[in-house]
């Protein structure tokens, strides 16, 4: 290797590179490491602030009048229906359910789906849209109630039945009132943060089980299997028959609200058409 020449009597042998890295760092070097650190300082800002934003909108959206109480029934069944799935297939084969009948519960519940979606859209732009997410939210209260309640195969297929019937639009019509009522300049924020909103309940309901099954365990001293399971079903069942109950108790400021939103619609309607002609 090259030595330094300062270096050679001490017999020291010092190479190219020992000597580059005592250099001070060039200022393009200096230039790039900046730009790394600023670029995983901007994008940590950005999250804190998208955050901030969500917090911020989350609180906007539950005092709001006209689609508070949904997103409210929103957050308790998404976070109380997914408390309930991890026990679900293990409630089934309690039941003695074998995996072809497991998966006929979910083919009537899908064939429902394909039968009753275009319904209740149908029911959400022709009538109400508040109809729509109340009715969907009485199909899951009651399709949650008859599973919990179901002792055989049948029932199970009638609990799938009954959620068939609407239970599993509620999230979509809940979504497609809230964005119909979101204020024009923030509606694309409302429905990302809702789709988010739902996600992170999704994940955190999961992530609860264990500790709600601890709880029935060591506080109420339930250890029977099927009855930790059909109360942990109660969760999913709560919060529907609670915000379909809250939801039908305000339908006339419900009815109040789609009535002067018509009434804007149609006027804007008409001032259109005078400008046209």
């Amino acid at each position: 290797p090259k030595t330094h020449p300062c270096c050679c009597n001490s017999g020291w042998v010092v190479t190219e590179e020992d000597t580059e890295a005592l250099l001070p760092p060039s200022p393009m070097t200096s230039a790039r490491d900046a730009g790394r650190r600023g670029g995983l300082w901007t994008v940590l800002q950005i999250g804190k602030e998208a955050c901030k934003e969500h917090a911020a909108l989350a609180y906007s959206l539950a005092k709001d009048e006209a689609i508070g109480s949904i997103m409210v029934a929103v957050w308790l069944v998404t976070l109380g229906g997914n408390m309930h799935n991890p026990v679900l297939s293990f409630f089934y084969l309690g039941l003695g359910m074998k995996a072809e009948a497991i998966g006929w519960a979910g083919v009537i519940t899908t064939l429902g789906q394909l039968v009753f979606g275009p319904i209740y859209g149908y029911i959400l732009d022709r009538h109400s849209a508040y109809l729509a997410v109340v009715l969907s939210l009485f199909s899951c209260g009651f399709a949650c109630l008859a599973r919990g309640l179901a002792t055989s195969a049948e029932a199970v297929y009638l609990a799938a039945a009954i959620m068939s019937l609407g239970g599993m639009t509620f999230e979509t019509m809940a979504l497609a009132t809230v964005s119909r009522y979101a204020p024009p300049h923030r509606r694309a924020m409302v429905v990302a943060g809702f789709l988010l909103q739902v996600k992170l309940l999704g994940i955190l309901g999961r992530a609860l089980y264990p500790a709600w099954n601890a709880l029935v365990i060591d506080v109420f001293h339930v250890y029977d299997d099927m009855t930790r399971y059909r109360l942990a079903i109660g969760l999913c069942i709560t919060p529907c028959l609670v915000g379909f109950a809250g939801l039908s108790m305000q339908w006339r400021t419900f009815k109040r609200i789609e009535d002067k939103a018509r009434s804007e619609q149609s006027s804007d309607g008409e001032s259109a058409a005078v400008e046209e002609g």
